[in-house]
């Protein structure tokens, strides 16, 4: 999976260890584009931010499309520039002195690039997020393009839902919350009885009540107490 750079960079340390290569901006779709071209038989998701996609993703994006590469192009839409300090870029609209700019739809700007096949989800939804990649890679003979939504939690305005907490009692230190990669899910103190694992635990002011751990927990263990 080849990576680039932004916030989303982080993915390449555990739990995640999702990407392979990190470069320079925009290198992440022209990687997958040469990875196809040499005939690589793995498959390739490129992975991208919104304001990169704008600052130097476009003319690989072009190249793609113009090659017929059967290259995946995963865009992550976060609002904002968030690496660099929350700036705005064309897909947020916001210009530099913070007032409104004219805002450029990243899905517009794809199909008429002439990419046919593209899924908009939110970054949140765990099944939607899966589901597409899973239909993106299968499409084998031309370019396929997943927008992920999903704002960034320190831009102004973030809505934080109700912190999600754990039920002590079902939970049993499974560990499949921890892979989300979530710094407010921790591991606790309290081991499971017969695994002799740690139990999770939620730190409350780290927490944005994204619902992603609750929607991975296979016992139900995590919930939202307001629900």
């Amino acid at each position: 999976m080849p990576g680039d750079i932004g916030c989303y960079t982080i993915g390449v340390l555990p739990p995640f260890n999702a990407l392979d290569t990190c470069i320079s901006m925009g290198a992440s779709i022209g990687l997958a584009l040469g990875m196809a071209q040499v005939g690589m038989p793995d498959k390739r998701v490129a992975v991208i931010g919104d304001s990169t996609f704008f600052h130097t993703g476009l003319p690989a994006l072009a190249t793609v499309v113009y090659n017929n590469s059967p290259t995946t192009v995963m865009i992550l839409d976060n609002g904002t520039t968030g690496m660099t300090g929350q700036q705005g870029n064309p897909a947020s609209g916001q210009k530099l002195q913070l007032t409104e700019g004219k805002r450029i739809d990243i899905e517009g700007v794809v199909r008429a690039m002439g990419v046919q096949d593209v899924w908009k989800v939110q970054g949140d939804d765990v099944k939607a997020v899966d589901n597409a990649v899973k239909e993106a890679l299968a499409v084998t003979d031309r370019p396929t393009v997943i927008i992920v939504e999903g704002k960034c939690v320190f831009v102004k305005g973030y809505q934080r839902k109700t912190v999600v907490e754990v039920d002590l009692e079902a939970c049993n230190g499974c560990t499949l919350c921890f892979r989300v990669g979530c710094p407010a899910v921790l591991k606790s103190d309290e081991l499971d009885e017969k695994t002799q694992r740690p139990k999770a635990m939620i730190d409350s002011l780290l927490c944005t009540g994204c619902d992603v751990c609750l929607q991975v927990c296979p016992r139900k263990a995590i919930f939202r107490p307001d629900a």
